[in-house]
């Protein structure tokens, strides 16, 4: 258990140092003054558009009201918008809005400048490995909430 503490602290070493590396590259989002949790909750709306508050409840594990305040907040802002589901009218989709979408190009282009600053420096094997190792970390966490 103790080379799993010292790998898990380097891991999260590696994490932190990697946030503050980058931290110049993202800076450029910073003009939507988002917290981190609508930050989270914006990228998670980009990748899954017209996703439910109750789907987004679900992802994060946290109440539908907590969701709701955030998701009304980034409405005010522009952000995102809600649009009532047709085939069920007490339920709306929340997709990207003038801003949101603004924020989702804006993440792309940070993507592709990671990419192409530091990550296509690294072989591509190692990357796929690392991202495969996260994927079951992952799947590990999911099931050990579902229990």
């Amino acid at each position: 258990m103790n080379e799993y503490r010292a790998v898990v602290e380097q891991l999260n070493e590696a994490f932190d140092e990697y946030g503050i590396l980058i931290t110049k590259e993202l800076k450029e989002l910073d003009r939507f003054h988002l917290t981190s949790q609508q930050e989270v909750m914006m990228i998670h709306i980009s990748k899954h558009e017209r996703i439910t508050a109750n789907e987004i409840s679900l992802a994060f594990g946290i109440s539908k009201s907590a969701v709701s305040q955030v998701l009304t907040k980034l409405e005010q802002q522009e952000m995102i918008v809600r649009v009532i589901n047709p085939a069920n009218r007490r339920e709306a989709f929340i997709m990207l809005g003038k801003k949101g979408k603004k924020y989702a190009a804006m993440l792309e282009e940070v993507n592709i400048k990671l990419i192409e600053k530091y990550f296509s420096k690294i072989r591509l094997e190692d990357l796929k490995h690392m991202t495969e190792t996260m994927k079951d970390i992952n799947v590990i966490i999911k099931r050990s909430k579902e229990s």
